[in-house]
């Protein structure tokens, strides 16, 4: 269908990639993968024709249609609506609906068979196109992404940038292209659209390439995986988690041949150099200078990945109950997003906070920093240091001072090497430290902003799409810090992969109220309190329901009562393990007698297994209403 031959592209004399060569068959999902800057949009833009092919060729099958979704592609004219611009995807049928109604107007002045005949032929051809379905189809796909109806009919230059983006992916979803290069499709969805998204192309009949750092969307979507790395092109089966397996397994092997082949050369040279004068092994010494020239060396790969860690530490504990937040109200003119809204965070939780776009998630993270005005009381517990991150906190960066420097100022107590070493996890690597602030581009401001957040020491973390600009192997990083993280967080994000890592509560925005579920992400998703509920990442319209259900696996509800049984017998044996601990605790205290010391050591420990004890019951009885419902569905 499309065959790449011998792509290279170079820059500056620098090659990003070397004679790639690739054959993109008929329904493939591939995802395309590489750090930042390996060349992946360049490779994109090179196909679809964005930029000039100087080595190389792309053959593509008969009247091969391509679409491509680009972040830079917000140029269309935003005097059109939302709606118009994403019909644009049907050209022939707009311009056909056109003459249609030049037609009728000159039919009322001479209704002449001819004219007649042309009417005809052209509506013909009309209702093939499927045009008096195209504006019913184009609000299908604009509201599944996220646009309410009263929305469509607004202009394009109303909206964000992110919004705009949507509606070019709307068209280019409607264009039906053989191909769809994706290039970032989720940065500006949230997760009701993405999901909704992935329901769209579980049934697509094309192929299609995406680029995306959201890990759990190409595990979904994609069954190869293409790697661009050190300016080769490799190509793998499997999604990203398979990709992932099977690149150790690569590299470990190419290791030990490499290896073994550097061993077997220094045997080869050694007998060459000992006897390289001696008449009567000549022979013998050319015969080996022959056999080294002509051997093809196996190159053992050389990893792109940084092998960095990031470590956020904090200057001081934080008490128990870091907010206590009671009868929040919050009103834009007539639109009502909380009302009497309670809730309170304590001491080690990491919270996300979901929901889809417009029910109010950054609006209630700004109320959680105080940056924001809300009716209400707001309570901040004792020894509380907060930093929040957002896009709005790229206003409060230098512009003249250099990036690294940036960071000196909101870490002095770090030293260049620690701050190198962060910066480097957030793709500013040897030179770019020393990059002007006023020179970055929107993501590597908000990259810059990020880090300088987490320098800080804080106990309590608040983000708002800490993901965004961010590629896969960062996010990684970022996971394991926050994971490592002894103080407390609170976060938005639309990335799964991240939520499920990081989450022990879910707040999710139902009915203008923030409710609470005390639990991972995947645990939330298989509750009770997920289903039905607008603002979770579930299909909304029935055709997006029903591909949801045929997508699911038969014997899902089979396997989720599997799972929650072995987590009851888990806590059970939890349960057992710490009722035995508590009656030896409590032996022991009726023996320490007058030993005070021993006393209050047993009673601290008793207390604390006790704690442990109820958090325990409360999880068991959580485990049993899942348990319950799952037995009670029809």
């Amino acid at each position: 269908m499309l065959h790449l031959q011998d792509i290279s592209f170079e820059i500056g004399g620098n090659y990003l990639f070397k004679n790639i060569d690739w054959f993109i068959k008929p329904n493939e999902r591939i995802a395309l993968i590489g750090k930042n800057g390996a060349g992946k949009s360049t490779l994109l833009k090179l196909i679809t024709g964005q930029y000039e092919l100087r080595e190389g060729n792309i053959n593509k099958q008969g009247t091969l249609k391509i679409g491509y979704l680009s972040q830079d592609m917000i140029s269309d004219d935003p005097e059109l609506s939302v709606l118009q611009t994403a019909m644009q995807a049907f050209e022939e049928a707009l311009e056909i609906e056109h003459t249609i109604d030049q037609l009728l107007v000159e039919i009322e002045k001479d209704p002449s068979e001819d004219n007649l005949h042309k009417l005809a032929d052209h509506q013909e051809r009309f209702s093939q196109l499927d045009g008096y379905q195209m504006e019913n189809k184009t609000a299908e796909i604009l509201e599944g992404l996220g646009f309410k109806t009263a929305e469509i009919d607004r202009p394009l230059k109303e909206f964000s940038g992110g919004w705009r983006m949507r509606a070019i992916l709307a068209k280019m979803l409607l264009s039906q292209p053989d191909i769809m290069f994706m290039d970032e499709p989720t940065n500006h969805l949230d997760l009701p659209s993405i999901l909704w998204l992935e329901n769209y192309l579980s049934t697509y009949k094309g192929s299609v390439v995406i680029v995306s750092h959201d890990r759990e969307f190409l595990n979904r979507m994609t069954n190869k995986t293409a790697e661009l790395s050190n300016q080769r092109f490799y190509l793998w089966e499997g999604n990203y988690d398979h990709y992932l397996k099977a690149k150790v397994e690569r590299d470990d092997l190419l290791s030990r041949q490499a290896e073994n082949q550097k061993q077997y050369i220094k045997d080869q040279e050694k007998f060459i150099n000992r006897f390289r004068y001696k008449a009567t092994k000549a022979k013998a010494v050319q015969s080996r200078i022959k056999m080294l020239e002509k051997l093809e060396k196996v190159e053992e790969i050389d990893s792109d990945e940084s092998f960095l860690s990031i470590d956020f530490k904090i200057a001081r504990p934080s008490g128990k109950v870091l907010m206590d937040l009671k009868g929040i109200n919050k009103t834009f003119g007539e639109l009502e997003l909380f009302e009497n809204c309670n809730r309170q965070i304590s001491r080690g939780d990491k919270i996300a906070l979901i929901g889809a776009n417009g029910t109010g998630k950054s609006t209630f993270l700004r109320i959680i920093a105080n940056t924001e005005q809300f009716e209400g009381q707001r309570s901040e517990g004792h020894n509380v240091d907060a930093s929040f991150y957002a896009q709005h906190q790229l206003e409060s960066l230098h512009l003249k001072e250099e990036v690294l420097s940036e960071l000196q100022h909101a870490a002095p107590h770090k030293t260049e090497a620690e701050l190198r070493s962060l910066l480097g996890c957030f793709l500013f690597g040897g030179d770019d430290v020393y990059k002007k602030i006023k020179v970055l581009s929107g993501g590597e401001k908000a990259r810059v902003a990020l880090a300088k957040t987490l320098v800080s020491e804080a106990n309590f973390l608040l983000l708002d799409e800490p993901t965004n600009h961010l590629d896969i192997a960062s996010i990684e990083l970022l996971i394991q810090a926050l994971q490592n993280y002894e103080g407390s967080l609170v976060f938005v994000s639309h990335n799964r992969y991240f939520i499920d890592k990081l989450a022990n509560k879910i707040w999710w925005i139902d009915s203008k109220q923030v409710k609470e579920y005390p639990g991972t992400y995947a645990e939330f998703l298989n509750s009770p309190h997920s289903k039905n509920r607008e603002s979770i990442p579930e299909a909304k319209s029935t055709k997006d329901q029903k591909a949801a259900k045929n997508w699911r696996k038969p014997d899902e509800d089979k396997n989720n009562k599997r799972r929650l049984e072995q987590k009851l017998d888990k806590v059970e044996s939890q349960k057992s393990q710490l009722k035995e601990k508590i009656a030896k605790l409590e032996t022991a205290l009726l023996q320490a007698q007058n030993d005070h010391e021993q006393l209050s050591k047993l009673g601290v420990d008793l207390q604390r297994e006790n704690k442990t004890l109820e958090k325990l019951l409360v999880r068991e009885e959580l485990l049993l209403e899942e348990l319950i419902a799952l037995e009670e569905k029809p």
